[in-house]
Parts: structure tokens; sequence; C-alpha cells
């Protein structure tokens, strides 16, 4: 299975579908509201643009899956996670992908392949009420440069991108297998979870010592 091919034709797929309107998009109030009008519009064209490229396409996973659309190929399952990142600096725009142990089970359960398809956008103007998309990027989220990924301590865990795959696109490494990518990842996750377990720690040595010291002052720990 070649991911740069699959990546490839799944973007000009993408490409193409939004090329009337990759102008005059409706602007909503937050980026899900956005990224659920992008989702709505390749869902409506999801079978075709499988029934094309020659994949099997699946049915729209359950909420709590890790990607948004899917297809099967050389009977090995393929999720495309469908990102939309606002390109204005000034507001905050979530890198989130999903849990660390879900995207483990995902991936060497049941050795499945991950793809990011991202849509930056942008404001037509600056009093414009409409946005326009200024790329479309797919890329296996696998095969990007270690300094990408990141880990947040929310539950058990979240990954996250320190930078959009349009930033990174020249820095993909297509030739990485599958062992080099859990090398990578498997390593910022031990010393993301041994630096929580060590911040644990701190936190409720410092709720002891409030107990003990009857409750008179409290300080946590960061």
């Amino acid at each position: 299975m070649d991911l740069k091919d699959i990546s490839n034709h799944l973007e000009n797929e993408l490409c193409a579908l939004f090329e009337e309107v990759r102008s005059g998009l409706a602007s909503r109030e937050d980026s899900r509201a956005f990224g659920a009008m992008i989702e709505k519009k390749i869902a409506e064209s999801w079978i075709e643009i499988c029934e094309k490229l020659g994949y099997s396409p699946l049915p729209r996973p359950g909420r709590r899956t890790i990607f948004d659309f899917a297809f099967n190929l050389e009977n090995t399952t393929v999720g495309i996670d469908v990102k939309t990142k606002d390109l204005d600096s000034t507001r905050y725009s979530d890198g989130g992908i999903c849990a660390v142990g879900n995207l483990l089970k995902y991936l060497a359960n049941d050795k499945a392949v991950f793809l990011i398809a991202e849509f930056g956008h942008n404001r037509s103007s600056e009093k414009s009420a409409l946005r326009d998309i200024e790329y479309i990027r797919v890329a296996p989220f696998t095969l990007l440069p270690s300094n990408a990924y990141r880990i947040e301590n929310l539950g058990t865990g979240q990954v996250r991108l320190n930078y959009t795959i349009n930033q990174v696109w020249d820095e993909i490494e297509w030739n990485r297998d599958m062992k080099g990518f859990y090398d990578r990842f498997t390593e910022l996750a031990i010393l993301h979870y041994q630096r929580v377990g060590r911040d644990a720690q701190r936190r409720l040595a410092t709720i002891k010592e409030f107990r003990e010291n009857g409750y008179r002052h409290f300080t946590f720990a960061r």
C-alpha cells in the first residue's frame, strides 16, 4: 500500500470537490461548526470519491471513533480525520487528534491506516462573513516529523499537533515504517507519563501537607 499515492489521490479529489466553493463558504462562530460544513459536503460525495479511486467506502463511524470517513483497501481500513485550521493567528485553532490509547489501539490492534485531511481557511476579507479555503492537505499521521507530535494530560493523554500539515509538508517521511513511528511515539508517550507521574506525586504531597497542617493554608504544587 503506497501511502503517498493514496494521500495524493484523496487530496486531488477533495480539491476538485471544493474547487467550486473555495471562496464564499459561510462563516460560523466556532471552528467545529465550520468543520461540520466541510464534513457534510464530503459525506455527500464520499461514495462517489471512493468508487472513482477504486476504494470500498465504509459507513460513517460513531462519534467516539478517531476518524470521520473510511474506506477499505487491500483488506485494510483507512480512516481519515478531517481537520479545519483557522489561519487567523489571533484566533485559537485546536490541534487535537485523539486519546493516546485510542490511537495505538486503532493502529496496532486494528492494523489500520490513519490519515489527516487538513483544510486551511481564512476570512475572505476583514469585514466579510465568508471564508476562503486556502489549501487542502492529506497526509498519513504516522509519517509526520517527530517534532509535530505532542501529548497533553487530558484524561489519559491527548495527542495533539504542534504544526499544521501544510507547515511540515516537506518534512513528511514517506519511507518511514510503522516500527519507526512506534519507536518515536512511544518514547514521547513514556516521557509524558513519567512527567505526569512526577507532577501527580508533588500534588499529592501538597494535599497531604495541607491536611496534616490543619487546613490552614494551601498552595497547589505545579
